[in-house]
């Protein structure tokens, strides 16, 4: 592919006032492209990593001629081809993957939207999404449907409700990608982005504060919640330690009953032995000749006894 000179988009972002309706122009292009990806192709391909750093514009970038830029979307090395809804290996970053991608795997063209709403919320806001929270922290709240990007409070209606639909909990709500670019050239006709580009900036930076005021709460919560897991794993590992100790005792104590036992019976079986049985003598003297019978003869044996050789 051609080399792009502008580099990646979310450098163009950072730092850089760009007028509203360049802003929408470039979610246009995305939205154009990713839908060509999913509806126009020979064979339609999901992204599975659609983020700014992805895009790339094809111009070198200066602040007269950002209305000329091209973007292009890029990195296909996760892209994979579309069958409905796939289940794939893990693919992606945090802080744009869908509920089900982080929870399940499961990708389909419903978790390129959701990721092309968090870049829309980028070029909106130009913010870096869930700034400076941990990931994993940040994983878990959108896989829990716990957590989403905070959309700004004065955020013009029809992005405010883009937005909320891009991230809808169910896949099969989302817009395609078709129905979104008609949506924003839609935006780009109306009279919302004919307020000048120093009001819109001044909006930007309300939207900055706002949002920065979320992150922190944000932060804090999940100190509060790091605490809280220390102290559970901590509880964990004394009620283990317990658990082990109690089994140490009971272990011991069967030893030391056991140990009982094998010596109430060696004494019992020394006294059997020392204890043998006594048998009574008769009384008086035995006289043989009282195995004589009276005929003079002797008590034969019995009968069918033979004597052995």
């Amino acid at each position: 592919m051609e080399y792009a000179r502008g580099g990646p988009l979310s450098r163009a972002l950072a730092g850089r006032r760009v007028p509203p309706h360049v802003l929408v122009d470039w979610a246009v292009q995305v939205a154009r492209g990713m839908n060509y990806l999913h509806d126009e192709a020979v064979v339609p391909i999901i992204h599975r990593d659609l983020k700014s750093i992805n895009v790339l514009i094809l111009e070198q970038l200066s602040d007269e001629a950002l209305e000329r830029c091209t973007l292009k979307i890029t990195d296909f090395g996760l892209a994979r081809e579309w069958h409905q809804t796939t289940k794939m290996s893990a693919a992606g970053t945090y802080a744009w993957m869908a509920p089900e991608v982080i929870r399940l795997s499961l990708f389909s063209k419903s978790s390129d939207v959701w990721s092309f709403g968090v870049l829309l919320w980028e070029l909106l806001t130009g913010e870096v999404p869930y700034r400076e929270i941990d990931a994993l922290a940040v994983a878990y709240g959108v896989a829990m449907n716990k957590l989403t990007l905070p959309i700004p409070s004065t955020c013009p209606e029809p992005f405010a409700r883009l937005l909320q639909e891009c991230w809808d909990p169910d896949p099969h709500a989302r817009p395609p990608f078709g129905a979104i670019v008609a949506r924003l050239e839609a935006i780009e006709r109306s009279a919302m982005l004919a307020m000048p580009v120093a009001s819109f900036h001044s909006l930007q930076d309300d939207w900055r504060r706002e949002i920065q005021s979320m992150f922190d709460d944000l932060r804090t919560k999940e100190k509060e919640l790091r605490s809280r897991e220390e102290e559970l794993v901590r509880a964990a590992r004394e009620q283990k330690t317990q658990e082990e100790e109690l089994r140490r005792r009971a272990r011991e104590l069967a030893a030391r009953e056991l140990a009982v036992v094998e010596r109430e019976l060696h004494l019992l079986m020394h006294q059997l032995h020392l204890e043998a049985p006594r048998i009574k003598r008769r009384k008086g003297h035995f006289r043989r000749g009282r195995l004589r019978l009276r005929d003079g003869g002797r008590i034969s044996l019995p009968s069918g006894m033979h004597m052995l050789p």
